[in-house]
């Protein structure tokens, strides 16, 4: 899966695509986790669920009908009883259409509206173009709260052309989205962790199911570090990987995190149970990807996106977690999408996509500012990631000047 954006927030121009593992680093502010949460958005509107839609589409629709019924009390000349149903269709639409002419104009206007509102409300199909189109424009608003288009060029329109294997569509932004081509990813689902302190007695409340069906990207991962998928591996090798990679997890920790309805979430450590509240948070970022393994939640459809991995995290289990990443891509072919600041982390990626023969399916990305600190370009710098590291070695020198001064 490929995006290009442009005019989206502070990045005035990117393209991305995750063959495998890519990783994006640059500034703070400079848009890198933007993309991500672009990821996101994109990958669980555009894979719509079928029981959120039939909930919300009846909520919707009985909400409208209520307010139409309101409208059609107040006015005496007609008997509030012909109207109420149990089934709102096309007949019924036409006969409140044809009441309409019924009432002032004010009133009139506010019915014909509620009348237009719930029409294309009963037409909306699942997984129609419309359908998608509301379902990524929600996940932005929830993850953007609108501010998606460019903060001091608002005139700019926001575009995001979506590549993938089945052909491409492209998102436009000016006030209300709009998307020309309705094709089906094949992503079909995804994970953005945020913060690993996500990692307390709440995750007990996530049995729930209603948690699934949840559009914030929090409690939908919350939900999956509690529940089992019934998602099998078709190949036996990659249930061995699988066991491989979560003995590797086990012994850089000295354990593993256990999520039940009994106990809650414990950290069983050299068969002693220790308090969630007690664990430390590097401990908790490397439990995450050992509960969505063990869950079964994680495979070549399913994109992984975490922010900054290496933030708790000891420079030597940056190097660890770093390889660990690589084995989920290369053996499970598991998509994963990484922004980070630490020289450790990315050499050490960069190293282990060499070691295991993954460096065509691995990509680095750099967030370059503009000169007036406005806007960001993302570009591709996967053949030499000097300007990654030339960035992050500023520090040092300042560090330098001021030990010299």
């Amino acid at each position: 899966m490929k995006i290009s954006v442009q005019n989206f927030g502070i990045i005035s121009d990117a393209a991305v695509e995750i063959k495998g593992i890519s990783l994006i680093a640059g500034p703070n502010d400079s848009g890198k986790s933007t993309i991500g949460k672009i990821f996101y958005s994109l990958v669980r509107g555009l894979n719509p669920d079928e029981i959120i839609f039939v909930s919300e589409k009846n909520e919707t629709i009985r909400n409208y009908y209520q307010e139409i019924l309101k409208i059609l009390r107040d006015n005496k000349e007609i008997s509030l009883s012909e109207f109420q149903t149990s089934k709102v269709d096309q007949n019924w639409v036409e006969k409140v259409t044809e009441a309409s002419i019924k009432f002032e104009l004010t009133q009139k206007k506010r019915l014909i509206n509620y009348i237009s509102f719930l029409k294309h409300e009963t037409e909306l199909e699942f997984q129609s173009i419309n359908h998608k189109r509301r379902e990524v424009s929600k996940y932005f608003s929830s993850e953007f709260n609108d501010d998606i288009q460019p903060v001091f060029d608002e005139e700019k329109i926001t575009r995001i052309l979506i590549e993938d294997l089945e052909g491409s569509t492209t998102l436009e932004y000016n006030y209300f989205p709009t998307l020309n081509r309705n094709i089906n990813l094949y992503f079909n689902n995804s994970f953005f962790i945020e913060t690993p302190s996500l990692i307390d007695n709440s995750l007990q409340d996530s049995i729930l199911f209603e948690e699934r069906f949840s559009r914030e990207k929090n409690t939908h991962l919350k939900f999956a570090l509690s529940n089992e998928s019934s998602f099998v591996f078709k190949e036996k090798k990659q249930e061995k990987d699988i066991e491989i990679i979560l003995k590797n997890i086990s012994k850089i920790i000295n354990g593993e995190l256990i999520v039940d309805d009994l106990r809650g979430v414990v950290y069983e450590k050299l068969g002693k149970e220790i308090n969630i509240d007690n664990v430390a948070l590097g401990i908790k970022g490397f439990g995450i990807i050992q509960l969505l393994l063990k869950n079964h939640h994680l495979n070549s459809r399913t994109l992984l996106i975490i922010d900054e991995p290496e933030i708790h995290l000891h420079p030597n289990w940056q190097v660890l977690y770093a390889e660990i990443l690589v084995l989920l891509s290369k053996k499970l072919e598991i998509p994963i999408l990484l922004t980070s600041h630490s020289p450790y982390f990315i050499e050490a990626l960069k190293a282990f996509s060499e070691k295991y023969e993954f460096k065509e399916k691995t990509n680095f990305y750099f967030s370059q500012k503009s000169k007036d600190n406005l806007s960001a370009k993302i570009i591709d710098v996967s053949n030499d990631i000097s300007p990654i590291l030339m960035s992050i070695s500023e520090a040092y020198f300042k560090i330098s000047d001021i030990e010299n001064e």
